[in-house]
């Protein structure tokens, strides 16, 4: 097959999956799903789509964090990806590192990663792997990655429908750690701010300063093994700090 057939087999492959791309759109402008439903989504979608694909995953590194595979189309690409974590090669370790695009159809003759590819063959049984870089921010970085057990599975087809995938997964993994990033300062700003009540409540009741209350709390927080924020709930609740049985027991009689 010439170059030009390939690239109009390649044109023909996206036209089909017209409609899968405009619902994908859909689903993200519209919020229809969650960002991780949403991500679960285009890997599902996207493990059948990419010509030549029998499964695909999302690989993840958030900040200094280890790296980890999720979402995925089944449990065979945690296995894979396992491997390439272990050995710190492989073509998802490469994309999530150096490289936008990374193609091998044959792990039996792929002298970049050794390794990995002598243990993932022998373990898995897989032949090819397509990974593409998916441009995240903050220090974040990820990978939409599609395996085969077959040689020779991906072709330029499969290279130009799965770039289409990986644009969507960039989007959509932004969308979801930013949700993550936003939910986690809600719940400390609600937290600061239940903690910064209870202290008002311990200094009015016992005439207090701002240090004596704080140490009160946390003081209530390690005796009765429970969370600052909840001590810090029940003071607003009752108007003063829980009971510690075990506190009282070491003041002196």
């Amino acid at each position: 097959m010439s170059t030009d057939d390939e690239i109009r087999q390649a044109a023909d492959v996206v036209a089909s999956m017209a409609g899968e791309f405009t619902d994908l759109a859909r689903v993200m402008t519209e919020n229809a799903l969650e960002p991780t439903q949403t991500l679960a989504r285009i890997v599902t979608v996207a493990s059948r789509a990419v010509p030549g694909s029998e499964h695909a995953a999302i690989s993840l590194v958030v900040g200094n964090g280890p790296p980890r595979t999720t979402p995925t189309s089944d449990e065979l690409p945690p296995q894979i990806d396992q491997i390439q974590y272990e050995t710190a090669e492989g073509p998802c370790v490469q994309a999530l590192t150096e490289s936008d695009l990374v193609l091998t159809n044959d792990l039996t003759a792929a002298p970049d990663w050794p390794q990995f590819a002598r243990r993932a063959v022998e373990e898995t049984g897989v032949r090819s792997m397509l990974s593409y870089r998916l441009f995240l921010n903050d220090g974040n970085r990820g990978a939409l990655n599609f395996y085969a057990m077959k040689p020779d599975a991906f072709d330029m087809s499969a290279v130009a429908t799965g770039s289409i995938f990986a644009a969507y997964a960039s989007m959509a993994q932004l969308a979801a750690l930013h949700r993550d990033q936003s939910i986690h300062l809600t719940r400390a700003v609600e937290s600061n701010r239940e903690i910064g009540v209870a202290m008002g409540i311990l200094m009015a009741n016992k005439r207090q300063t701002q240090e004596q209350a704080f140490t009160d709390l946390r003081i209530a927080s390690q005796h009765l093994h429970r969370k600052l924020r909840d001590i810090a709930a029940e003071v607003i609740y009752t108007g003063t700090l829980p009971d510690q049985p075990a506190l009282r027991r070491q003041k002196p009689t």
